[in-house]
């Protein structure tokens, strides 16, 4: 009796063995499990790095550096992760943002130095971060372009602008007798400079009168001063000019719009720009903004040139996202580069009968 007891005990316990056996452990996952990402739903595999680009602008403030800035943020959307900062006119505040965005690993700087002449300093602190620098709207010297090999620029020719303008000015007074107030047959016109050094003031102003002399077209500058490419030094300015030369003045040129305003500001207290016959006077600006469309559209100002800021955005911005992406600088590039390693985007003349041009491309830029 006792080994039939022993016999039927054991075949008991096999059969328990047996059953602990079929049970898989729940908590204890093999090498391999742990190490797929698919074990971390918090990682999606398929998830890549947005390049960093960092942006230093000279001064947020500025009606046409405006337009850049909003155009790369448009266009980058979600594709990047776009770091911009305001250096409100101080160079040296923009060299300590720039080391602050080094600091924090930036792929690419894109800047709009404050003064040109700083462009060295930059270059300087980028290369030793071995971090590409794309510079823009205000161009540092061939030899600061040619210091860094992964140094760029995305800009102008500001002796085009120069020389459309003066274009512009010498069609209107051959075509417009009134523009000839003491019909003397000699232009006489004030120039509205940028700041005294930039080079696209320098280049602007220059070109207007070489212009004048090539095309042996009898013209008097009365005067021509800096107004900072600011709209209320530029007012200040005219005010001067308004008391001094009076109904002498036939044509005001600026080197920007937004100092054109100011001229226009100061002409309209005295009766000019308002419609009045008696009270004639022509003025031709750059950049094509906005705000001076309507202007040109009704014929209180004759036009201005159109800086292309959507089309300058978007260089900027494609250049930047390819080097920070490992691509070629200038895959999906459209212009050609220039010897000093620039994206050069052309000017158009915009008057009354093409001011569409103008407003389909600020459509771009302020979406």
């Amino acid at each position: 009796m006792k080994r039939i007891l022993s016999i039927i005990l054991v075949c008991v316990m096999m059969l328990s063995l047996v059953a602990c056996g079929n049970t898989a452990p729940s908590a204890s996952p093999s090498p391999s499990q742990s190490a797929s990402p698919s074990a971390d739903p918090s990682k999606d595999p398929g998830e890549v790095k947005k390049p960093v680009i960092g942006v230093a602008i000279f001064d947020y403030s500025n009606n046409y550096v405006t337009y850049i800035r909003n155009s790369i943020m448009a266009i980058a959307g979600d594709a990047a992760d776009i770091q911009m900062v305001d250096a409100q006119n101080d160079q040296a505040k923009q060299v300590e943002q720039i080391d602050i965005l080094l600091s924090k690993g930036v792929d690419v700087l894109c800047v709009n130095a404050v003064d040109p002449k700083a462009a060295s300093t930059i270059i300087g602190k980028a290369k030793a971060a071995d971090v590409p620098i794309i510079f823009f709207n205000r161009s540092p010297s061939a030899d600061d372009m040619n210091s860094y090999d992964k140094t760029w620029y995305v800009g102008t020719t500001p002796e085009d602008s120069g020389r459309m303008q003066a274009e512009m000015a010498m069609d209107a007074y051959k075509n417009d007798s009134k523009f000839d107030k003491n019909g003397d047959g000699v232009l006489q016109y004030v120039i509205l400079k940028g700041t005294l050094g930039h080079p696209d003031a320098e280049a602007r102003t220059q070109a207007v009168q070489d212009t004048f002399t090539q095309a042996g077209f009898k013209a008097e500058l009365l005067d021509v001063q800096p107004g900072d490419f600011k709209t209320q030094t530029a007012k200040d300015i005219t005010d001067v000019w308004m008391g001094k030369f009076g109904d002498k003045i036939e044509m005001v040129l600026a080197n920007n719009d937004a100092m054109l305003l100011g001229g226009i500001e100061s002409g309209k207290s005295e009766g000019y720009f308002s419609g009045d016959a008696k009270k004639v006077m022509g003025a031709v600006g750059i950049n094509a903004l906005p705000e001076v469309l309507p202007a040109i559209k009704d014929g209180t100002i004759i036009g201005s040139i159109l800086s292309d800021a959507y089309s300058e955005g978007l260089n900027i911005y494609t250049m930047a996202y390819n080097v920070a992406t490992g691509k070629d600088v200038y895959e999906g590039i459209e212009i050609d580069p220039d010897e000093m390693k620039a994206i050069r985007v052309p000017y158009i003349p915009i008057g009354k009968d093409n001011v569409n041009v103008a407003e389909e491309m600020y459509e771009k830029a302020l979406k």
